[in-house]
């Protein structure tokens, strides 16, 4: 199993961990449009993972919390395509 992040994932990986660290829903905002790959699927899969990594490691109260995060970016995500298809 690999324990670092391949090179192209790194930028991803550093602006999940900025998003992570927020402490509001505006903040957070303010992070995903700073960041917008973080609204893609590379960055659900890689969330999902740190997830899955946390739970294995048994820190299930972290992984709540990651997974309320992730949850957040996916509403924000799909409003963003709600939006996207509409403005066509």
């Amino acid at each position: 199993m690999a324990t670092q992040s391949p090179p192209q994932q790194q930028p991803l990986k550093n602006a999940l961990d900025v998003f992570i660290q927020t402490a509001s829903m505006e903040e957070g905002l303010q992070v995903l449009q700073r960041y917008p790959q973080l609204l893609s699927d590379q960055a659900d899969l890689l969330f999902s993972s740190i997830i899955h990594a946390a739970r294995q490691e048994g820190h299930e109260g972290t992984a709540q919390a990651l997974d309320e995060r992730r949850d957040f970016i996916r509403s924000v995500r799909e409003e963003t395509e709600g939006t996207s298809s509409c403005d066509l």
